[in-house]
């Protein structure tokens, strides 16, 4: 029985691992019955669309986009890689959406030549055709980084350096000893993000913010302009810049038209969020959205291990339809 739904999830058009007809294997093998696919500022390509429309299998689909969001205009509006804000039933067609994809890969791609740039002058062997063949397309995301990082058996002496730096310096500091712990409870090629690929990593400087963005209550229009519905994904990424308070102000305000709840039991930030936007939304009304920010077939597998969060997804798609009336004409729902 396939009972469960996953509204996040990721192909190889941004920095997935499958591709869309594998995504859809994968949640069939797993007992999910709804997937949404939501790549980063990527929509599907007119083949892609054809094959999802050609695919017969038991599994429903629907399309969207997580934007890359800036801060909020209050906060400044400028840069933030942990902002993300899903779009569900987005239409892939919209043009304003799709200016806005064309221009965030531009600049994604320059931006991963400006990190390769910096990861080669800590002593990293990497290039650019390396993060260009990880990817296996045109957009190029910090995960196809690190897997362009692992070809290099030397990488890995450099990653256990800089992660042994890190351990003697959390003796002496409380918050670096929270990071390396909370580093230490993902796996191990996860590592490099929290050691030098985000923006408050271990390392600094090697990371690069994003170079093209728009702010958040831009995204949510893009998103709402295109027929969707604009949820904050993965909220504990952005909880040091908006707060529960600010996001419950938010969502009070109509700037954004729910929250997702994550499924992933291996995130221990995950688990913590789970509850403050489960009572977030059950004071507010919002929508609360269940997604495992698929990336890897074992996502899906550690989505439906959760079985408190994989419960509670079930049906979530009917009623999201309900609710907000949105068009069902890019998914195979009816």
């Amino acid at each position: 029985m396939l009972a469960y739904e996953s509204l996040h999830n990721h192909t190889t058009a941004s920095d997935g691992t499958q591709s869309y007809l594998e995504v859809l294997a994968t949640a069939e093998a797993n007992g999910i019955g709804v997937v949404a696919f939501t790549d980063h500022d990527m929509l599907p390509s007119e083949s892609d669309l054809k094959l999802l429309r050609d695919y017969s299998g038991p599994v429903g689909w629907l399309l969207g986009c997580e934007i890359s969001s800036g801060l909020p205009v209050e906060l400044g509006g400028g840069s933030a890689s942990s902002i993300h804000i899903l779009g569900l039933f987005t239409d892939p067609t919209n043009e304003a959406l799709r200016e806005h994809c064309a221009k965030a890969l531009t600049a994604r791609n320059a931006r991963m030549e400006q990190i390769v740039g910096n990861l080669r002058g800590l002593g990293f062997k990497i290039t650019v055709d390396d993060a260009l063949a990880a990817a296996g397309g045109e957009s190029v995301g910090r995960p196809h980084i690190v897997r362009a990082l692992g070809n290099y058996p030397e990488n890995t002496v450099i990653i256990e350096g800089i992660k042994a730096d890190m351990e003697k310096a959390a003796v002496g500091s409380a918050s670096v000893a929270m990071d390396y712990a909370h580093m230490l409870e993902r796996p191990a090629s996860d590592y490099p993000y929290r050691l030098f690929l985000s923006d408050d990593a271990f390392i600094p400087g090697v990371y690069v913010d994003y170079l093209y963005w728009v702010d958040l209550d831009t995204a949510v229009g893009l998103i709402r302009g295109a027929g969707g519905v604009a949820v904050m994904a993965h909220w504990y990424t952005a909880s040091k810049k908006i707060d529960a308070a600010m996001l419950e102000g938010m969502i009070r305000d109509g700037r954004l038209d729910g929250v997702e709840i994550m499924g992933n039991p291996i995130n221990s930030a995950a688990r913590r969020a789970e509850p403050v936007l489960t009572a977030l939304a059950s004071r507010t009304g919002t929508l609360a959205t269940f997604g495992v920010d698929g990336h890897r077939p074992e996502d899906l597998a550690n989505f439906v291990s959760d079985r408190q969060i994989a419960m509670r997804s079930t049906g979530q798609t009917k009623k999201l339809i309900e609710r907000s009336s949105v068009d069902l004409s890019y998914s195979n729902l009816s």
